[in-house]
């Protein structure tokens, strides 16, 4: 992977990713790291909030957008995991019992889907971010910009928590017999998931991941009862997935 601009992105053939910049979006780190853990080549692109121009070229608001030679864009997380099993199927991350497929899919949705984790996180960190004036959570106006996008409204943040817990708990259990992987004895998607969103709640090094500063605050600023939530389990697996098969330090 390496990143280009706009123009020789647009000029390229192959694999074309627009990714956020400037922070670790779960969305866009699953991304970008389910074809890093196949080995597949790319480039990527850095999409800014001002960016109407990268905006004009997916014809997509958000990132992550994956552009595939001549095939129409694609920007929902779980059609860029499909897209990356189409390119190379020789290193799978989707697993090929049924069983284990429909547990994948269904803990990936918990953590990456509308409504999961790290949505529910993001209502969280709008709400602490206009409650206390950005002294914890997202900036005041990034908080404003998101709470129109992810349907804030106060009334909203007990049931975030509420998914927040239970989401972690049921991961959690996953892990409790030491196993490595989630599902299957092998790594799949679910386990990228997992790894990118506790990115967020528990933020790797500077050295790791370095960010924008104001964003690692809103990472480092969780409330006890969250941050509580997240067992040692959950951690030793996030670090043991980006040092056995994922890319550090992380580039964005």
């Amino acid at each position: 992977m390496r990143f280009v601009d706009l123009e020789e992105a647009r000029a390229a053939r192959g694999l074309r990713l627009v990714v956020t910049a400037g922070v670790p979006s779960p969305w866009s780190e699953t991304a970008k790291s389910c074809f890093d853990a196949k080995g597949i080549d790319y480039v990527a692109v850095r999409l800014t909030p001002r960016d109407a121009d990268t905006r004009a070229w997916t014809g997509r608001h958000n990132a992550p957008v994956a552009m595939y030679d001549d095939e129409p864009p694609r920007s929902g997380w779980a059609e860029i995991v499909t897209l990356a099993e189409c390119i190379r199927e020789d290193v799978p991350l989707i697993p090929g019992s049924r069983d284990d497929r429909v547990e994948m899919w269904g803990l990936a949705h918990e953590v990456l889907g509308e409504g999961g984790l790290v949505w529910s996180l993001r209502i969280e960190a709008i709400h602490q971010g206009l409650v206390t004036d950005g002294a914890r959570g997202f900036p005041v106006r990034a908080a404003r910009y998101l709470g129109d996008r992810y349907g804030y409204h106060p009334a909203r943040v007990d049931g975030a928590r509420a998914r927040i817990a239970s989401t972690l708990g049921l991961l959690a259990g996953r892990l409790e017999d030491g196993r490595r992987y989630l599902v299957g004895g092998a790594l799949s998607a679910a386990d990228i998931c997992v790894a990118t969103a506790l990115g967020v709640l528990i933020p790797l090094s500077e050295t790791s991941c370095p960010m924008l500063p104001d964003f690692r605050r809103t990472y480092e600023t969780w409330s006890p009862e969250i941050t509580g939530a997240v067992s040692p389990a959950l951690i030793a697996h996030r670090d043991f997935i980006y040092r056995q098969h994922l890319a550090l330090p992380v580039a964005f």
